[in-house]
């Protein structure tokens, strides 16, 4: 049974980094480890659903949510390598902590901002959370 590792994607060049160097990594593995990616929307007001319907939030997380995984998914394409695709809503960290937990991940992969000075600076905000919250081993790419 291969391996499953979670891969937080944002949308942004650091989240893409780490899903180059998660693909990198399951290539060199005997057996390829199953490939998540998961991007998290942060939830929107409560006090929104006095004039929006909860069917049109839902439609909005999951249209932004597969808009910011639309890269990752094409990187995974063009590897050759078919991932399952999660867009969740809430707070970044915890959701992604508690989502691994939940669904029993090996491995969770998140891509850092690696800027200097503080840790909060160096890792990012999420990066940081994540790394004191997860009990599921975490790899952080820089």
């Amino acid at each position: 049974m291969p391996q499953r590792w979670l891969i937080a994607i944002d949308g942004s060049e650091h989240a893409l980094k780490a899903l180059t160097w998660a693909i990198a990594q399951g290539e060199l593995m005997q057996e390829p480890p199953e490939i998540h990616l998961a991007n998290v929307q942060v939830r929107l007001p409560a006090d929104i659903s006095r004039f929006v319907s909860r069917a049109a939030i839902e439609d909005f997380h999951r249209e932004e949510g597969q808009r910011q995984l639309a890269t990752a998914l094409a990187q995974c394409q063009a590897a050759g390598v078919q991932p399952i695709p999660h867009v969740l809503v809430g707070e970044a960290a915890a959701t992604l902590v508690d989502f691994a937990a939940a669904q029993g991940f090996d491995l969770i992969v998140v891509g850092t901002r690696g800027h200097t000075g503080v840790s909060g600076v160096i890792l990012g905000s999420v990066a940081t959370k994540i790394a004191h919250l997860a009990k599921t081993p975490l790899v952080l790419i820089r």
